[in-house]
């Protein structure tokens, strides 16, 4: 692995221990990824019973309900 490119992966892993990850939507519902770590969140309004040591996130339709006061 060249330099720049471990440079640039210990960037991303240290901003993924500082809980700034790289989220990505998976084919679950409520799901996401780290693209960087690989450490999965769910959405607690999406799933009725998330895993017990789940990082729980809400999904972007759950954000804006919330904005919205609805």
């Amino acid at each position: 692995m060249n330099k720049q490119l471990a440079l640039e992966r210990t960037k991303a892993l240290t901003n993924c221990a500082n809980d700034y990850h790289q989220w990505h939507p998976t084919f679950m519902l409520g799901e996401k990824l780290c693209t960087v770590c690989g450490v999965r969140a769910y959405c607690p309004l999406c799933l009725s019973r998330p895993p017990t040591t789940a990082r729980l996130i809400p999904c972007a339709l759950h954000r804006r309900e919330r904005r919205a006061g609805v």
